[in-house]
This record gives C-alpha cells, structure tokens and sequence, in this order.
C-alpha cells in the first residue's frame, strides 16, 4: 500500500468536517457468529463509505461457560443485573467445528469495495459497555503452558475514575481499550477461515496499540469486504502472554472508507505518532522477516525512492522497532514501528 503522504493514502485536509452520527449495530443472536470468517454469510449491515458505525460488540469471556454467562460472572462477584443480556442469547447459537471461541459481530458490507481495493477503518472511539473485565489462564495457556497447575480467572474492575484497572497489591492497570479482532472476510479459496489465527485478512490481530484516533488499513478479498469485529480488550500487553488480556465488552465507533486503486498485501496501521507494518506467520522468524520487508517498502515508497533499499533496510537497522504485537493464537504478530519524524 501506498504510504500516507501519497495520493492511495491521502492525509486529512485541514477543514475536515464533523464526524456525522454513527449507525448502531447492536450484537444479537442474528448479528453474531462464533468465531470463524465464513465468506458466504449475508451481511447483518450495509452501509457507504465514510460511514461512521458504531458497533455495540461483546467479548466472548463467559459465553461459553458450562454454567452461563450469568451464572459465571456472578460467581466473581458480579451481579447478574450489571450482565450483558445478550451474552446468554448468543450463547445459544451453533458453534460450527474449528470456530474459536471468540464471539464476532458481523459482517458489514461496505459499499464499493471489491477485491483488490483497502479498506481504511478510522477508530473514532472505543467505549466500555460494562465497569469490568476478566482475565483467565491456566494449566496449557499462553507461551508457558506449563507454569501453572490449576486455573485462575480474575476479575478486573474499573476505578471510580474510569482509567484504571485495579489488579490488587497495591497494583492499578491503565484503561487502553481496544477490538482484539477487526478483520474482513477471507479469500474463498483459503476455506474454513477460523477467528483464532490472525492473517492477511487482519482478524486476531491483539495490537494493543490499535486504540481510538489510529487507523487500520486491510486488504480487501470479498466484495463489500464484510467487516467482522469482536474480542474487545480494556488493557493488554504486547504478547497477550497468558492467552487472555482484559477481557470486556465495548463498543467501538468506526468510519469504514474505501481506497480504490491502493493496494495492499498485509495490514498495515497508523497513528499521528507512527506508521505500522505488519508480519503474520505460525513462525516468528518469518513474521519478522514479513515485517521487516514491509517496513522497507514502506520506506522507500513513503520517500518516493529517495531512500533506497539499501538505506531502508539500514534505517530499519538503527531506527525502527520490531514488536511481538501478538504471540499466543497460532499465527505470530510482529509489528515494525516507524516513527513518523523520521521522514518529517
């Protein structure tokens, strides 16, 4: 893809207008699937681009208990009124084999992207939709299954200010809430697509740093590009090393654009601060190799060939940092930060 300085990635003008009043797609038990990317399922919402949604989308901690959602949270002390209705709904819906146990919400069809074009997903916002959140490990999670012994789940409340988690000991976690999962339907020839590996496609991508005010860019496979979010996270660090973060419900507000004649072979992101490449692979060296390739050709595109190759891969060298974004869902996330005063 073209970087943000050329005309496949324009920069906003200064007289941007207001963002309008965003579209509401409420998660129900027909707007929501398990986690799998199926590329013939009907889209649950249509709209243009520029459009601004916002998507009231659940995380997926406790739907699957044996007891119910209910009956779980209330087990670690919430009460069943402060419980999302909708968690024990979509609980009810089939979970086809090799799903994840994510919950998703989706797909948006975005007029006007087709396979080949980018669409450009701007964070307007990320809300929580409850004061709590849960993080779970246990015996096989995570990068160090065998740590532990038994099971633990803890739950994490929000503090009267909203900005913190407190985690005990004294120990408060800053709020930096952000959808573990944006992604868009896959190619039809990569078949059953479930939710847990991140790709091409985005998907699981658990970065962290993906929080209102930045902006995701994803390939487009499938017409309309059929957007699919869920796994949302109030606080997480780069890795997600126990398997889990701070699993909450949020809301996220979006504006979905489409970028014709833009090109794109892995996502890429951006803030005001950075530009992001992506690497995806089961193997962590290749997902870095992935990233470093990008971050290149980010470089030298982004200079208009000012830069070579040689210069780029230096510059990447002595300047940019390479980050294990995500570690734990079969596919590897690195992410080359590229500091945008680099290129000021």
């Amino acid at each position: 893809m073209r970087p943000p300085n050329s005309s496949a990635t324009p920069t906003e003008p200064p007289d941007r207008p207001a963002i309008p009043e965003p579209v509401v797609l409420a998660t129900t038990q027909e707007t929501a699937i398990w986690g799998y990317f199926p590329t013939d399922r009907a889209p649950v919402l249509t709209v243009d681009s520029g459009t601004v949604v916002r998507i009231d989308a659940v995380n997926q901690a406790g739907v699957s208990a044996a007891e119910g959602p209910v009956a779980y949270f209330e087990m670690l002390g919430v009460p069943a009124d402060q419980v999302l209705p909708e968690l024990a709904e979509v609980a009810k819906n089939p979970r086809p084999a090799g799903s994840s146990g994510h919950i998703l919400t989706g797909p948006v069809h975005v007029r006007g992207a087709e396979p080949g074009d980018v669409l450009e997903i701007r964070i307007l916002d990320v809300s929580p939709r409850v004061p709590y959140g849960v993080n779970s490990t246990g015996p096989g999670a995570g990068v160090c299954g065998d740590l532990l012994d038994t099971a633990s789940t803890r739950l994490l409340q929000l503090d009267h200010s909203g900005r913190h988690y407190s985690f005990g000991h004294g120990i408060k976690v800053p709020f930096k809430p952000f959808a573990g999962i944006m992604g868009v339907a896959p190619p039809t020839s990569a078949g059953f697509v479930s939710a847990n590996p991140p790709d091409r496609w985005g998907g699981n991508l658990d970065f962290r740093d993906l929080v209102a005010g930045t902006t995701l860019y994803l390939p487009v496979f499938q017409p309309g590009g059929m957007f699919y979010t869920g796994d949302t996270h109030g606080a997480q660090g780069h890795g997600e090393v126990d398997q889990t973060a701070v699993e909450h419900s949020m809301s996220l507000t979006v504006q979905f654009i489409v970028r014709k004649g833009a090109s794109l072979e892995w996502p890429r992101a951006e803030s005001d601060e950075y530009f992001w490449c992506m690497g995806i692979d089961a193997d962590l060296d290749v997902a870095l190799r992935i990233a470093v390739e990008q971050a290149v050709g980010h470089l030298v595109e982004a200079t208009e060939g000012a830069l070579t190759t040689a210069d780029a891969y230096a510059l990447c060298s002595i300047a940019v940092d390479f980050v294990v974004a995500e570690a734990v869902d079969g596919n590897k996330v690195i992410v080359a930060y590229i500091a945008k005063s680099l290129l000021a």
